[in-house]
């Protein structure tokens, strides 16, 4: 399958305009590029699915760790540390899903600072009818690649979060900052 339009356009615009920038390497920059992109065809591809069955990434992904965390199940604060996507509206995503019946809310008898989230059993009837449909999504969408490139680069993913988390705390630090003063 030919690569679309974007890919080609940013790719060449990349190899012709990032040359004349301190500090670029264009197979740092590329693989950025792929990683945006690939990331963003996914959601496109899935987020179809979601909104029929009334998800988002970020409610299936609380209604996934109540239905597989304690019975009792989580605070707020834990589903926030386990989120996979962006944890900084645990809260409104919560609120969201009591209104719409999948969650409940409780204060810890214990301590009432701590809220507790369970999941009803409204939201266990619709992960049954959505969770199906989802991994059948996920198969058709990765078809393309063996058992072993799967294998191959979900290795290379592991890797490249690994490299973010070490490296992260340095991009966009003083370095850049003296950088960028440098520039007026």
């Amino acid at each position: 399958m030919p690569e679309d339009r974007r890919e080609s356009f940013y790719h060449e615009r990349l190899r012709q305009s990032g040359p004349g920038y301190a500090n670029f390497d264009l197979a740092s920059t590329e693989l950025s590029l792929d990683l945006t992109y690939t990331c963003e065809m996914f959601q496109q591809a899935t987020a179809r699915c979601f909104a029929e069955f009334g998800l988002s990434r970020s409610s299936l992904n609380v209604l996934m760790l109540l239905r597989h965390g304690a019975p009792d199940g989580m605070q707020l604060h834990e589903l926030g540390e386990l989120l996979l996507v962006s944890r900084a509206n645990i809260t409104g995503v919560v609120d969201h899903l009591e209104q719409r019946g999948y969650v409940t809310r409780e204060v810890d008898a214990s301590d009432r600072r701590a809220r507790y989230a369970r999941i009803t059993a409204k939201a266990a009837a619709l992960l049954d009818e959505f969770i199906p449909v989802h991994y059948r999504n996920i198969y058709m969408l990765f078809q393309e690649l063996t058992d072993r490139d799967k294998q191959v680069l979900q290795g290379l993913l592991r890797k490249t979060r690994a490299s973010l988390r070490v490296n992260a705390q340095a991009v966009c630090g003083r370095e850049a900052s003296a950088m960028r003063e440098g520039d007026k």
